[in-house]
């Protein structure tokens, strides 16, 4: 007869674990990150973007927010060499709507919906407090070579969609005029992250996880920054909401790279379930 051995130690970053920890479906932080982007900001109503943050953030005065679809790349520091070994485990696409906002008087952003590609990349999903959802995420692809295309820079034109079960979720664009001029940073985008992780219980007698962070990101560099004209548009899905965010007023577009390393440096700023929530 087989005996469990509770003290029997599993590994793995995320579930499924096992005793060798291969079936995670996210390798071991720390992870460098990359984006391709393309990137609308806009403002709405504050009290429409209320609804989209977690108890204890504020939106900003002004309603700032931004859109973004992007070819992504994922390298962990376990697996430097899977972005050419095995690419499937390393590239991906993604669509982010999020919020500037604020904590008391700490400004940062908070990304209330994000959708992905890759099954691996919605993993992450849980560990973080990033709320993922699996979608077709699509963009244009810029390439100095082809003759139908032109490079990210003065004349570049991009957009991008997210689309789940057939309907459109999300509908960007961004037009950058002959006369732009590059810009070293894009702008506000310097804030810290916040971080809304909540996992249920499957017990009553056990209480849900329920906590904000904020986490710094580093390494962080930035290429280029285009600035242009954007669009976005927001579809009407049954189980998507963004059309409860009304009209939008957009404020910029721009076409940049960035890069970044992600690792378990995440700060807790309150433990939801402390506060008898």
């Amino acid at each position: 007869m087989l005996t469990r051995t509770l003290g029997r130690p599993w590994q793995g970053q995320s579930m499924p674990r096992t005793a060798s920890g291969r079936s995670s479906l996210v390798e071991p932080l720390p992870h460098h990150i990359s984006c391709d982007a393309i990137h609308v900001s806009f403002r709405a109503d504050p009290a429409a973007i209320a609804a989209f943050l977690p108890p204890g953030l504020e939106p900003l005065e002004t309603g700032d927010g931004w859109a973004m679809i992007a070819e992504m790349a994922k390298v962990s520091a376990s697996a430097p060499d899977q972005a050419w070994e095995n690419p499937a485990r390393s590239a991906y696409n993604e669509g982010v709507v999020g919020f500037y906002c604020k904590f008391g008087d700490k400004v940062g952003r908070y990304s209330a919906l994000v959708w992905v590609d890759r099954d691996w990349s919605m993993g992450m999903g849980p560990i973080f407090g990033w709320s993922k959802r699996l979608a077709q995420v699509d963009r244009s692809r810029l390439h100095a070579h082809n003759p139908g295309m032109v490079k990210a820079g003065p004349g570049a034109a991009a957009g991008g969609t997210v689309s789940r079960y057939g309907e459109t979720v999300l509908r960007l664009s961004v037009q950058v005029p002959d006369d732009a001029q590059p810009m070293t940073a894009l702008p506000g985008h310097a804030a810290s992250t916040f971080l809304y992780r909540y996992i249920a219980s499957p017990s009553p007698d056990v209480p849900d996880i329920e906590q904000l962070f904020e986490l710094g990101l580093a390494n962080t560099s930035m290429s280029t920054v285009w600035p242009g004209m954007g669009t976005v548009s927001f579809g009407t899905a049954e189980d998507e909401e963004l059309s409860m965010l009304g009209d939008l007023t957009v404020t910029g577009g721009y076409l940049y790279q960035r890069g970044w390393t992600t690792s378990a440096s995440a700060r807790l700023l309150h433990d939801y379930g402390q506060d008898g929530r």
